[in-house]
């Protein structure tokens, strides 16, 4: 597949504008939906773990409360006040924890210990358990407890009243105990503890989350386990990662993403508990929804996809087939056989092209007939050339005025400055001059390099190290200002320090005389800006003139006209040096391999524009073919750009 061609372009064009936005939806609906169905269902879940909560803490409230209830007994009271025990009494007790065991759902025994007369009751459903100078066995959770404290899940036990009965069914509990006073003093008159089946918990918890996917923990604020789904954790401390942030958290209600998990959770802070309830949901279950929604949505977009693509063949084929043709008709005629047939006879765009190609071809055989296209061409080249003239002629003089005006108002900076930029368009308004003298070259850079200073204020230095026989070669016009103008586009970094930018120009002697070839006759030096020349630099530049690479010709002597021998070309040498920001290897390699192979007829850069590709095939047209443009990087950073220029016949001085 072509991929220059209109078929492949229109496919690719066709694709991206419907692949794209498909992909790009099903992204967005993708992150949307689980972004909104995991923030419902995480609020749905806050909602029901709320709803548990407010169950469990209803219940042990309930619990709690009934557990006062034998402070509204006066008989008990009067027991526990008194060291007398009988048989009137052990009834009256019986009956008392009877009707607490009836009022509360979920209750499996309640232990009475009465300190007066060091005796204990426990009452198993209905059948009670006696002990006589007992010992208080659930003291270590009422001692110094003014109110009641919840025992988290244990193995029930008949509370140290001898062997277990036949009928004693151990199993998991949840119990209250609770200090009995004789108020309103603070004096100790006996323990109540109520064991409550772990079923009543569960039988709230397991309407809180779905056992396959997800998990439920009831925490005391130790980090035991009071219930859980997973029955091998109740009674047991849990230390997962997520444990302690919650337990931790001073919030009564919030939620912990990790381990690729949602918890939820909602503390119950009461005077005799402090349980947390939190469910974890996975991301898997908690975004199945997504999921599925997401996979339906690709399944749909495939098809579609499909659907998309077999149009976007068909159509492109039958827009571009005619065009095809139309293609082979048109290497015909460039071939010479301008009277080659062009059909189509489509109604739409394509086919009006078709015919309106057969009337140009018919247009243009009867012009090429009279011989009119050369004087056509020759007026149209006249008006284009007369009409650019207009506008450069008009800025130039408008300049002048201005700079003038600048300097009636005492602001020479300006007037420099536009006298500079004046300097640069009359260099270039100048269309009869093809070529011109180094020194007059050397002047427009300067001209620009004024222009620059100003523009990045003094950040950058210039030093010329002009050769003074080198400055009467006459070069392409405009050879130069495009390898420094580069540098500004390219290598400047204020970050690396003050710019600094070197211009270099010198003559060396050549290898030979070639076929055709005669010594250069070097005429009057001139300057840069064609007054004088730069003795200055000239010498500095013989100095510091660097030793000639292995592609440069080697120096030869220059044989006496009368020896009869050939006398040596010399070879001119421009170099553009910066400190920039230099080249990267693999985009260095990339350049040279580009001027090696750049189209000369075009000298064009890759991207369109005048610069280094048009230089170098400006030095190849008006010099000898073995002219030739290099690109290197220096140390420790920068871009040297060197010109070498062999002199031969023609070379002007």
């Amino acid at each position: 597949m072509n991929n220059s061609s209109i078929r492949t372009r229109l496919i690719l064009l066709m694709l991206a504008a419907t692949v794209i936005p498909i992909v790009i939806s099903m992204i967005v609906t993708y992150f949307y939906t689980t972004r909104s169905v995991g923030t419902k269902l995480i609020q749905e879940n806050a909602n029901l773990i709320y709803q548990g909560k407010t169950n469990v803490q209803a219940y042990m409230d309930t619990l709690n409360r009934n557990s006062l209830s034998l402070y509204n007994d006066p008989g008990i009271l009067l027991m526990l006040r008194r060291n007398v025990h009988d048989y009137t009494n052990e009834a009256q007790t019986y009956t008392l924890l009877q009707n607490m065991t009836h009022s509360v759902d979920g209750i499996y025994q309640i232990y009475l210990y009465m300190a007066k007369t060091r005796r204990s009751t426990l009452l198993i459903g209905d059948i009670p358990k006696r002990g006589y100078d007992t010992d208080n066995f659930s003291e270590p959770y009422t001692t110094g407890n003014p109110s009641s404290v919840v025992e988290p899940t244990h193995m029930s036990s008949i509370y140290g009243l001898g062997q277990s009965p036949p009928y004693y069914d151990p199993r998991p509990v949840i119990t209250l105990h609770r200090a009995i006073y004789n108020v309103p003093t603070t004096e100790w008159l006996g323990t109540l503890s109520i064991d409550i089946k772990l079923e009543a918990i569960q039988d709230i918890a397991d309407q809180l989350f779905n056992k396959q996917h997800e998990r439920l923990y009831l925490l005391d604020q130790s980090g035991m386990v009071v219930y859980s789904g997973d029955g091998s954790l109740i009674g047991k401390p849990l230390s997962d990662a997520w444990t302690d942030p919650i337990l931790a958290s001073k919030e009564t209600r919030g939620q912990l993403e990790m381990n690729k998990s949602v918890y939820l959770y909602e503390k119950m802070d009461t005077p005799y508990m402090k349980w947390t309830l939190v469910k974890e949901i996975p991301h898997s279950y908690l975004y199945e929804g997504a999921r599925s929604l997401t996979q339906i949505n690709i399944i749909i977009a495939a098809v579609s996809l499909l659907l998309v693509i077999a149009a976007t063949l068909f159509v492109t084929i039958r827009i571009t087939a005619p065009i095809k043709k139309l293609i082979g008709t048109i290497n015909q005629i460039q071939a010479g056989n301008l009277t080659a047939r062009v059909d189509g006879e489509g109604q739409d765009e394509i086919g009006i092209l078709v015919r309106r190609f057969r009337t140009m071809m018919e247009t243009i055989n009867n012009l090429i007939l009279r011989e009119y296209r050369l004087n056509i061409a020759n007026k149209t080249n006249q008006l284009k050339a007369l009409q650019a003239q207009i506008n450069p002629h008009f800025m130039n003089n408008a300049l002048q005025s201005i700079g003038t005006l600048a300097l009636q108002h005492n602001v020479p900076r300006i007037y420099s400055l536009i006298n500079s930029l004046a300097k640069m368009m009359r260099y270039s308004m100048n269309t009869n001059q093809e070529a011109v003298p180094l020194s007059m070259e050397i002047g427009h850079v300067k001209a620009y390099l004024e222009l620059q200073t100003e523009r990045f204020e003094g950040k950058f230095r210039t030093d010329f190290e002009l050769d003074e026989a080198a400055l009467g070669i006459e070069v392409p016009k405009m050879i130069i200002q495009p390898l420094i103008e580069n540098y500004f586009k390219h290598g400047f970094d204020p970050k690396l320090g003050p710019g600094h930018l070197t211009i270099r120009a010198r003559l060396e002697p050549g290898s030979g005389t070639g076929p055709g070839e005669v010594p250069l006759k070097l005429g009057v030096e001139t300057g840069p800006d064609g007054s004088g020349a730069e003795s200055g630099h000239a010498n500095a530049a013989r100095r510091n003139a660097p030793e000639s690479r292995p592609d440069e010709d080697s120096a030869a002597a220059v044989a006496s006209p009368d020896s009869g021998e050939t006398s040596a070309s010399p070879v001119l040498f421009v170099e553009v040096e910066d400190n920039g920001r230099g080249i990267p290897e693999d985009k260095l390699t990339e350049l040279q391999a580009g001027l090696a192979v750049m189209r000369e007829e075009t000298g064009m850069d890759e991207e369109g524009g005048i610069g280094i590709g048009n230089v170098r095939t400006r030095l190849r047209l008006y010099f000898d073919p073995q002219a030739s443009l290099t690109l290197e990087n220096t140390d420790p950073h920068g871009v040297r750009i060197t010109m070498r220029i062999p002199l031969g016949e023609g070379t002007t001085t």
